[in-house]
């Protein structure tokens, strides 16, 4: 039977149970009934399967990229606060710096960057209408056509 591959989060968890023969029959039971709990949520990825093997065969840990590759203009985010933005000539040099202690910074997905760019364009709208005084909000509703508001 060969060794299942998981993270590295996953082995941690693993390992922070000190897991005996008879824990490892509990855990089990709690995998199939229950969701874990935050610290360790991660083994809520690993199938029946992968769990029974990686406790009582063993497993091998997957090797991890060690720095992801972030360029000027990448959409990252931050998964701590979930802040997304994009890097800048100005933040590289700084953010490859604290790099190392921001294992939270990720790409941001293609919906992250949409949402994003979407809730600017929102703020940025607001704040324009907000400046217009009535009567210009009037006429811009008018030019548009949009009637009565």
């Amino acid at each position: 039977m060969e060794k299942p591959i998981i993270t590295r989060a996953q082995a941690e968890a693993i390992n922070s149970c000190k897991i005996d023969d008879e824990d490892k029959v509990e855990a089990i039971r709690h995998h199939i009934n229950t969701w874990c709990a935050p610290p360790n949520r991660c083994l809520n990825e690993l199938s029946l399967g992968e769990l029974v093997e990686a406790l009582y065969v063993g497993y091998e840990v997957e090797v991890e990229e060690l720095e992801p590759q972030f360029e000027v203009g990448d959409w990252v985010i931050n998964a701590y606060n979930n802040r997304i933005f994009q890097l800048e000539q100005s933040e590289v040099k700084d953010f490859f710096e604290l790099l190392p202690t921001l294992k939270h910074i990720r790409h941001a997905t293609e919906s992250e960057i949409a949402g994003e760019e979407k809730s600017r364009t929102n703020k940025k709208l607001d704040e324009i209408l907000l400046d217009l005084s009535e009567a210009e909000r009037d006429m811009l509703y008018e030019r548009f056509g949009w009637g009565d508001y």
